[in-house]
C-alpha cells in the first residue's frame, strides 16, 4: 500500500498543515495538550515527529474505514513508528487484521472499535527502515500509518489516537469526518489476503 501514494500526493496533502506545524515547533506546545486534530492540522509529537491525518478510504469488504496518518521524523535519531508493513503479508483473516499493530486506538461515534495498523515507508528506497516487526523510521524520513478501523455502515465520526513507543506516554488524536475526509490514494485492499499482497516495495 505504500505504492498507493506518490511523493507529490503526499506533499500536497501534508503540506497544507505546514504553517500550523511551524507554529507548534515555535511554541513547543505538545500534541497531548491539544484538542483532537482535523485533516491538514499536523501535530508535533514528543518533539520528535510531525503527525498528520491525510484522510480515509472505505474498505467496505472488510467492514472498515482505512485511515491514513503521515509521520515525519524530525529528530536526529531513528524512531519506531509502528508495526512493520512486512507483518501485513501474514494477514489472512479479519482477526489477523485487527490483531496487527499497536499504538492506535479508535472510537467511532462514541464507541470503541477494533483497529489494526501497520506503518509503511513513504518511498521504496526507505524499505531498509523496516524490520520484520517494526518500522524504524530514520531521521528525516516519512511514513504512512495504515489504520483499519471497524465501523458500521452508517458511521459519521471516527476518532483515532496514536501513542507510539517513542513518545514515552505521549499521544495525539485525530477526528475523521465521513462526509469531509474521504480521499483516493490508490487501490484499497478488499480482503484480508489482499492486505498482505498489496504492500510490496
Amino acid at each position: 500500500m505504500s505504492q498507493s501514494i506518490s511523493r507529490r500526493s503526499f506533499l500536497k496533502c501534508a503540506g497544507s498543515g505546514a504553517v500550523s506545524l511551524a507554529a507548534a515547533l515555535l511554541t513547543g506546545v505538545s500534541a497531548g495538550a491539544q484538542e483532537p486534530r482535523l485533516a491538514g492540522e499536523p501535530a508535533l509529537l514528543d518533539g520528535r515527529a510531525a503527525v498528520e491525518l491525510l484522510g480515509y478510504a472505505p474498505a467496505q469488504e472488510l467492514g472498515c474505514a482505512l485511515v491514513y496518518l503521515s509521520v515525519e521524523n524530525l529528530s536526529a535519531s531513528t524512531l519506531p513508528v509502528g508495526a512493520s508493513y512486512l507483518q501485513s503479508r501474514e494477514v489472512r483473516t479479519q482477526g489477523d487484521l485487527f490483531g496487527m499493530g499497536s499504538g492506535i486506538t479508535a472510537v467511532c461515534d462514541g464507541k470503541p472499535v477494533h483497529c489494526g495498523s501497520f506503518a509503511a515507508p513513504l518511498y521504496g528506497e526507505n524499505a531498509a527502515d523496516a524490520s520484520v516487526f517494526t518500522l524504524n523510521l530514520a531521521a528525516g524520513r516519512g511514513a504512512l500509518l495504515h489504520c483499519f478501523c471497524a465501523v458500521p455502515e452508517d458511521w459519521q465520526v471516527l476518532e483515532l489516537t496514536y501513542h507510539p513507543d517513542f513518545a514515552a506516554g505521549g499521544a495525539v488524536s485525530f477526528t475523521v469526518h465521513r462526509e469531509l475526509d474521504e480521499m483516493t490514494l490508490g487501490v484499497v485492499p478488499t480482503t484480508p489476503a489482499e492486505v498482505g499482497s498489496v504492500v510490496d516495495l
